[in-house]
């Protein structure tokens, strides 16, 4: 007969399993700490674990340039956003942080992608977490497999027409340029049905898509609700989309190190992860973590490789974004 007493570890992953799929709600604790933030950035779950004298507020957003008037206009302590805004950045607005001397422990990718960067930028910048753009499919569990090991899949015939892209260009030159072959470019925009990563999933649903590229922080979820849906996450590797945390000046407040910290370790650490959220500490803990999480979401962590393959976007000089932009502007199909 099976023995059925629950062991340590059942209970562990019971009740963290519990926790991932059940928290609702979204209230404002009192207290002086503001986070600000566009809706999206972090999951709930990671908000939700500020300290009680912190709260949360979302920030509007309308373009990059009024973004952060308006949001320095407001009493923000603390702001969060994608590693995409950093171009637009009023870096003079924000105090120093020094990642590398008060966070040692960040892992090699945050480190390489604040190297990147000038000082007088990665000093003002911590990433707390980042999400890989992958590959999800609906069906086609040949080119699933074949996506696993590369973005080449992409150029495949049957997929002519039925690709969804993001609509950053950078992303898509990026993953064109891990592509065999010339022309990679202008052969991966022909392929493309939309450049669209905001519907992505409301195209592979609907059944008009066959894949989208997405950040995995935007797609994992749907994992849960439908069985035809399958996430790649390519041994070669994938840009990386980092989530940083700013200071700005005029803020007092100290640092909530506790809850950067916690981030770090369960129980939040494998919520983070079921929602595609991975803070930057080392991956074999990330590994070892997302063997609590449900069967179909570990085979996306359990490569070290493909993280250790990936890569990061540093803001770029006005020289380079001209560059990008007369090379994506001849590269039309």
């Amino acid at each position: 007969m099976r023995d059925m007493t629950l062991g340590r570890r059942d209970f562990i992953r019971l009740g963290i399993l519990t926790g991932i799929f059940t928290m609702s709600g979204c209230a404002f604790p009192s207290g002086r700490g503001v986070l600000g933030l566009p809706k999206g950035i972090l999951p709930r779950e990671f908000l939700q674990a500020l300290p009680s004298r912190w709260k949360y507020q979302f920030l509007e957003v309308k373009s990059e340039k009024d973004f952060y008037k308006s949001a320095l206009e407001k009493r923000i302590d603390l702001m969060v956003i994608g590693d995409g805004w950093l171009n637009d950045c009023p870096y003079e607005e924000f105090q120093s942080i020094e990642a590398d001397e008060n966070f040692p422990q960040l892992n090699s990718k945050a480190k390489f992608f604040l190297s990147s960067m000038n000082s007088a930028i990665s000093s003002r910048l911590l990433p707390i977490a980042v999400s890989p753009w992958v590959l999800i499919f609906r069906g086609e569990e040949d080119l699933w497999l074949q996506a696993r090991e590369s973005w080449q899949v992409l150029l495949e015939p049957k997929l002519k027409g039925h690709v969804i892209l993001p609509s950053s260009p950078r992303v898509i030159m990026s993953l064109a340029d891990h592509m065999k072959g010339s022309n990679s470019l202008e052969r991966l925009r022909s392929q493309a049905k939309s450049f669209d990563d905001k519907n992505g999933l409301n195209w592979l649903l609907a059944g008009q898509a066959k894949v989208a590229v997405l950040p995995l922080q935007v797609c994992l979820r749907a994992l849960a609700s439908d069985p035809r849906l399958r996430i790649a996450f390519p041994k070669e590797g994938s840009a990386l989309n980092w989530s940083v945390l700013l200071r700005p000046k005029k803020s007092l407040e100290a640092l909530p190190l506790n809850w950067i910290q916690e981030a770090r370790s369960l129980p939040l650490l494998v919520k983070l992860l079921a929602k595609g959220v991975i803070p930057p500490i080392a991956y074999p803990q990330i590994v070892e973590v997302s063997d609590l999480l449900p069967e179909k979401y570990r085979s996306i962590y359990q490569s070290e490789g493909a993280f250790e393959n990936s890569w990061s976007f540093k803001p770029l000089s006005n020289l380079e974004r001209k560059g990008l932009e007369s090379r994506w502007l001849s590269s039309a199909p």
